[in-house]
């Protein structure tokens, strides 16, 4: 598995600035030093915003990325927000992308005190605090829709986290803002390895400004390809570096539309994922559905759950499965009538599962899990076990929640539409379906995201058959949460409680089976030691799971001559992975910058089993 660098031992491990405040701005224990004066707006604009040209870019480019080294308490990026807030309606850009790295970031708390020191900036910094949660380290994607922007935040040490975006040409920086501490005080910051990685991440002609003019900082930039000028600095400092990238003709998109047109083969949580996110980021969306509704095969369950099963280790699977959950549950939010924020409960645990329960007490994150002892539980659940609630999280409704996600003005779905294959070179592609006439469109790119769909591309994927088992009498315990052992119950819905579920890996066909519902309820009542008593009827409901050889999905690239993705393998965990998987598809098309590591974006890469 590819390595994933970080600075920190999990994805849950908490880093913070270490300030003292001094009259309202923040002073660094660590570096001695202020992180800005009182005069930072003014100062930002002559070191930052003019050096790399930006109103003029804002004005005259089609796309744009600024990257910056130091986030802080978000200054830089408020000043950069303003100013494009006020240009962005004018703009050839449709979303300015910005990517902050930082190894500690602030509490909602700290950037509030500074953004009271600069009322210019209040109106940009509320809306960023109202969608700034960051339950995790490493990378958070946050979109900005009121501004038009796409924050890609990465809280690691700067030479890791530069590291973890090389290999995609998608995440080359257009205009680089260079702060951090003093190089005397914070020399990690400027080293010879990092000013590297920022030459290898540069798009063509790209830009910096920086307010430090040490020489050794200098003649890195040079030795990189940078041109650098120096010029009288801000205030009462004498000098600061600006300069650009020279022209490197190796560097190109692989896709030259500003607004791609794309088409995606399923709609269940994948498809409609992809679709989602393909049309926040400009695209004009085609789906086509084999079955007479949307999300009619994996997806058409009549409830499901979210699954936090984390992991305490710095493992790209780690990561993955951490960002890719808070980022579903923060996009889910959006449609409460479709999900339901109750959290998630574990209880009634075998040995690994205390060996798990224990990793998780261990990394003191009480704003995520809450220990219930066995009184509690038994008197507030039913249950008697101890208890983990992860308070983040919930269920949902697929089939509903999938058709929200489609309901976009760029998104057209096409049901009754068999698949059946791709022609066409690049970016030039047209589909056919064995049930339809041709379709004469044709589109830059195409993403399979139909679950079994992958086989033709992947025949090494593993199916099975998943069974629920729906109880229609009333029960001795009425859970308001999903909860979760060696299988799971889920919260009643009009008067049915669901439990799942099986793992069939050998089966005949899709219909439902009454022995295997049978054994589901006697397993599940052996596992949270209960009785349901006897059923006068069952529910029950069997869809296909699908997954890899290696338990991970697949995101990315399934061909090198055409531009045809895919996203699946997903397994159990199909509504915490699609939607960042999503994401990450979607910005390789749009050419903007990854939410994920290269370490994640390759340990995804469908290329692993493609021959």
């Amino acid at each position: 598995m590819p390595s994933h660098h970080s600075l920190f031992n999990n994805p849950f491990e908490v880093k913070d600035q270490d300030v003292r405040w001094v009259d309202g701005l923040p002073h660094s224990f660590a570096y001695d030093d202020r992180f800005f004066q009182a005069d930072a707006v003014k100062e930002i604009r002559n070191v930052f915003i003019e050096p790399n040209d930006l109103e003029k870019r804002f004005s005259t480019s089609s796309r744009l990325t600024i990257g910056e080294l130091g986030f802080g308490f978000g200054l830089n990026f408020f000043v950069t927000a303003m100013i494009w807030g006020d240009m962005k309606d004018a703009s050839n850009i449709d979303t300015l992308d910005y990517i902050s790295i930082d190894e500690a970031l602030p509490t909602k708390a700290e950037i509030l005190m500074v953004i009271q020191q600069f009322p210019e900036l209040q109106e940009v910094g509320e809306y960023f605090l109202s969608q700034y949660l960051p339950m995790h380290n490493d990378m958070h994607r946050i979109h900005l829709p009121k501004l038009n922007i796409r924050l890609t935040l990465i809280q690691n040490d700067a030479e890791l986290a530069l590291k973890n975006l090389l290999g995609f040409s998608n995440n080359l920086v257009d205009a680089w803002y260079l702060d951090g501490f003093d190089p005397s005080k914070n020399q990690a910051m400027w080293s010879s390895v990092l000013i590297q990685y920022i030459g290898m991440l540069s798009a063509n002609e790209a830009t910096f400004g920086t307010f430090t003019s040490a020489g050794f900082v200098k003649r890195n930039l040079q030795k990189f390809g940078f041109q650098v000028s120096k010029m009288q600095g801000f205030g009462n400092k004498r000098h600061k570096l600006i300069g650009k990238k020279r022209r490197d003709h190796s560097l190109f998109n692989s896709i030259d539309s500003v607004k791609p047109s794309i088409a995606i083969i399923g709609s269940g949580i994948a498809g409609s994922s992809c679709a989602f996110s393909a049309a926040n980021h400009g695209m004009s969306v085609d789906v086509f559905e084999y079955g007479s509704e949307v999300a009619c095969g994996t997806s058409s369950n009549p409830v499901a759950a979210m699954y936090p099963r984390f992991s305490a280790n710095n493992s790209p699977y780690a990561h993955l499965i951490a960002q890719s959950y808070f980022y579903a549950d923060k996009l889910y939010a959006n449609f409460p009538a479709q999900y339901k924020r109750s959290g998630l409960l574990f209880s009634h645990f075998n040995q690994y599962q205390t060996e798990w329960l224990e990793s998780m007490l261990a990394l003191k994150r009480n704003d995520i899990f809450q220990f219930i002892d066995e009184t509690t539980m038994q008197q507030k659940f039913g249950l008697s076990s101890r208890g983990l609630k992860v308070l983040q999280g919930g269920y949902l409704f697929p089939q509903t929640l999938c058709q929200s996600l489609l309901d976009h003005p760029s998104v057209n779905v096409f049901t009754d539409h068999c698949f059946g294959e791709v022609t066409g070179k690049g970016s030039n592609l047209k589909l056919s379906f064995s049930n339809q006439p041709g379709n004469l469109k044709t589109y830059d790119a195409v993403i399979i995201a139909s679950g079994a769909g992958l086989l033709p591309f992947i025949p090494t994927l593993k199916i099975s058959k998943g069974q629920l088992a729906g109880l229609t009498r009333p029960q001795v315990i009425a859970p308001n949460l999903p909860v979760n052992s060696e299988g799971y119950i889920l919260p009643a819905i009009n008067g049915v409680m669901w439990i799942g579920s099986t793992h069939d890996k050998d089966f005949l066909n899709l219909e439902a089976s009454k022995e295997s519902a049978q054994e589901l309820i006697s397993r599940t009542e052996r596992n949270f030691n209960l009785s349901f008593g006897t059923q006068d009827s069952i529910m029950s409901e069997a869809r296909l799971r699908v997954g890899s050889k290696d338990r991970l999905p697949i995101a990315g690239k399934l061909s090198t001559s055409q531009n045809i993705y895919g996203l699946g393998a997903l397994g159990s965990r199909g509504f915490s992975l699609a939607p960042l998987l999503s994401e990450y598809i979607v910005s390789q098309i749009s050419h903007a910058p990854n939410p994920i590591s290269t370490a994640l974006a390759l340990s995804v890469n469908p290329q692993r089993f493609i021959s």
